[in-house]
């Protein structure tokens, strides 16, 4: 069974919206609903939270406006009022001791007189996830191999030179637990899934040796189901180096679902919430799709046995 007839078997009407799905060894699942407000979400319960806030004002996320949805504001008061309250509650759903990565960059937005400035939306989160309760670490860079170019400005002569965008930032903060929280910290966990687990070498130094990681965007010339996508690769490094199998992911802004895929691989559960309903009812067509993938192929293997 494809994609589109998975699509047509559904209906846009009938997801099953909040509902676990099954795919490969883990359970995902997605609430088409604003994330600030995830009562479906216990208390501390929350392994690693992997996410990237919409831009503001810069994509068409949405044709009819929906409300609550921040990538289609306007007034950047409501950006920042609107993400803080997200923050306030992936501070209540995540463990103590335990860690969010929100990926964002500083946006450049045009001026009335014709240049631009930059909103410092980096700092702003970091100050609201500090005022929240989290502890900021440190910022990774995303070098992006395919960035936002610039106008060539007065080339081939000085002073007007648009540098390119070619970087975002991976903000990593960390949830202050207690020393009796930090001594049970890993208490859950068996043997098997310590072993199950475990870092090769070259990934741990990888992570490691450098805060610059160099990697493509998403969809760079391809089909694209969403505005703004993250790379594969983004969410996979952070799943893999921080957290264990069986654990659980949550990315409050889940687009077209590409956090919940990597969790899925890796063998993590994920929650995911996504307030338009036509992207999150593509993200579990794609959950969908690649669980009958891994099915197809395991039921391959066995036959060829």
């Amino acid at each position: 069974m494809g994609r589109s007839e998975l699509w047509v078997n559904h209906g846009m009407n009938s997801f099953g919206f909040g509902e676990p799905i099954k795919c490969m060894n883990s359970l995902q699942t997605v609430y088409c609903s604003d994330s600030s407000n995830m009562t479906e979400v216990e208390d501390s319960s929350v392994h690693l939270i992997v996410t990237s806030p919409p831009y503001f004002n810069a994509k068409e996320y949405s044709k009819t406006p929906i409300f609550g949805d921040l990538g289609n504001t306007n007034s950047l008061e409501e950006w920042i009022e609107g993400t803080r309250k997200v923050w306030n509650e992936c501070y209540r759903v995540l463990k103590p001791g335990r860690k969010a990565f929100i990926n964002i960059m500083n946006l450049p937005v045009k001026t009335e007189g014709g240049s631009f400035r930059t909103l410092n939306l980096t700092g702003r989160v970091i100050d609201d996830c500090e005022e929240t309760g989290f502890i900021f670490k440190r910022d990774i860079i995303w070098h992006k191999t395919n960035g936002v170019r610039a106008p060539f400005g007065t080339y081939p002569y000085p002073g007007g030179i648009l540098i390119n965008n070619m970087h975002e930032f991976i903000l990593e903060f960390e949830k202050p637990s207690s020393r009796y929280e930090a001594s049970r910290k890993y208490s859950h966990l068996s043997r098997e899934i310590k072993d199950e687990s475990k870092l090769d070498k070259n990934f741990w130094l990888q992570i490691k040796n450098t805060d610059v990681w160099t990697f493509a965007p998403h969809g760079s010339g391809g089909r694209r189901t969403h505005p703004a996508p993250f790379p594969l690769e983004l969410p996979s490094r952070l799943i893999r180096a921080f957290t264990f199998k069986g654990e659980t992911v949550l990315d409050p802004f889940l687009g077209s679902g590409t956090t919940l895929f990597s969790a899925a691989v890796l063998g993590r559960n994920g929650i995911g919430y996504e307030i338009n309903p036509s992207i999150a009812a593509q993200a579990i067509v794609s959950l969908e799709a690649e669980n009958v993938h891994h099915l197809d192929m395991e039921t391959a293997t066995d036959n060829s046995s």
